[in-house]
């Protein structure tokens, strides 16, 4: 049975992990995803707090975790596939991976967004993440990106890609 929201089933995408899932429009729904690293602190380099680079800190994220489900605690209602996602580094303050939500799931009582990674933007996030003080947000939890962090984080895609 599929998952459902509010009696209406959920629309799922197609994306698949690919290389670009398309730069993000300042149209589309924007998402900022909190990840805390310390609760992957197992995996982490001992500099992950202080180095310039998200690579190796986004990479220990990806071997505690699946790096394409994500559990959701709120959102989950409004969040569509296709909507632009973007992983904000708690701790570090900074956002440091862009993708696209593929679906919203139900499972065994937890909602969970499950996401296509665009590994070329990611890439380039990771080399030079957007700091929060440049775009101004702090997601407590999953929330809707407000139109000014949209407007810092898409220009900051065109300007690394």
């Amino acid at each position: 049975m599929p998952a459902r929201l509010g009696g209406t089933p959920l629309r799922r995408g197609k994306l698949t992990s690919m290389d670009s899932v398309a730069t993000p429009s300042r149209s589309d729904a924007h998402w900022l995803l909190p990840i805390n690293p310390a609760a992957h602190a197992e995996h982490q380099p001992d500099d992950w707090r202080t180095r310039s680079d998200a690579t190796a800190v986004w990479a220990a994220i990806g071997r505690s975790q699946p790096l394409e489900r994500w559990c959701l605690r709120s959102g989950y209602r409004t969040m569509r596939a296709g909507d632009v996602i973007w992983a904000y580094l708690a701790v570090r303050q900074e956002v440091c991976a862009f993708g696209r939500v593929r679906a919203v799931v139900e499972a065994d009582g937890a909602w969970f967004v499950d996401v296509t990674w665009d590994e070329h933007a990611t890439r380039a996030l990771n080399r030079s993440p957007v700091a929060r003080g440049r775009f101004g947000q702090v997601p407590m939890s999953t929330c809707r990106a407000r139109a000014t962090a949209v407007e810092v984080l898409c220009c900051a895609m065109e300007d690394l890609l």
